[in-house]
């Protein structure tokens, strides 16, 4: 199948703290390119780039953090979206001293939310790269309460798949296919990060200005064929950065970097050398 890899394209790790004393993992592959930095989204962990990771270790030093809650990283006893922000920002400061310049920065999904908020507190971010955020996107009644009720039953699956089929419209074939794959169990793992998530995003409200503080060039990017409540966060998004430009994936969904990731990660590399 087109993306796929058996390759692990991460040869080390290290640890951050984040600013409340939180135990961050960062995985590191390619060297000797720019650096740059992934943030994942919901239920999974730094794994989830393994494919697009691949190709980008050819042009850039690859550092792809665990986020609060998932993989190696630890999580705290209590959550707001603002842990997320500092969290990205202190890995960002990190990795540019380490590589001694600006850092590409690219999130997916939730963690394209937590990109964003981090790229507002750090100027060490040169470009930065948001693949459909997730502020603001609702969900149909009872659902985040029917995944808490599932959780707090031992029942994971239920709760992911919950979540599949209400923020993806994934379809049972295409979950099943997850099922049956080597990330189902981290996705499993990370289920109980899901709700909290959820609840940030049906919450959240754009404020004027909030994201001014953004100087890099911003490059958001959309799948002509995702969900149209997943495209209006992303134009909602777009519009709360200054200077934002918009690439649209035609034929694509919310996965394109996994399923033709020589596409996207062309589409980053064009972004970046420009």
């Amino acid at each position: 199948m087109a993306g796929t890899t058996t390759t692990n394209p991460f040869r080390e790790s290290f640890e951050v703290s984040s600013p409340d004393s939180i135990a961050l993992r960062v995985w590191v592959g390619g060297e000797g390119g720019p650096p740059i930095v992934l943030v994942h989204g919901s239920f999974t962990d730094h794994s989830a780039w393994e494919i697009p990771a691949e190709k980008l270790s050819e042009h850039f030093t690859v550092f792809a953090m665990d986020r609060r809650g998932f993989g190696a990283s630890d999580d705290g006893p209590d959550y707001s979206i603002e842990d997320d922000f500092g969290d990205v920002s202190a890995v960002v400061t990190e990795v540019s001293s380490r590589t001694g310049g600006k850092v590409v920065l690219w999130g997916h999904s939730y963690g394209a939310n937590c990109a964003m908020g981090g790229a507002a507190l750090n100027s060490e971010v040169g470009h930065l790269i948001l693949y459909e955020p997730s502020l603001g996107l609702s969900y149909p009644p009872g659902a985040i309460d029917e995944a808490e009720a599932a959780l707090a039953a031992g029942d994971r699956e239920r709760a992911v798949v919950r979540m599949l089929f209400d923020v993806l419209d994934m379809t049972e074939s295409e979950i099943d296919a997850l099922r049956s794959g080597p990330r189902w169990p981290k996705i499993l793992a990370g289920a109980h990060t899901a709700p909290r998530e959820c609840r940030v995003e049906e919450a959240w409200v754009y404020t004027p200005g909030r994201f001014d503080g953004i100087e890099a060039p911003t490059l958001m990017l959309s799948g002509g064929d995702s969900p149209p409540a997943v495209k209006e966060a992303t134009e909602r998004a777009t519009a709360a950065i200054p200077r934002a430009e918009v690439k649209v994936m035609p034929g694509h969904g919310h996965f394109a970097h996994r399923t033709e990731p020589e596409t996207v990660v062309s589409i980053i590399r064009d972004f970046v050398e420009r």
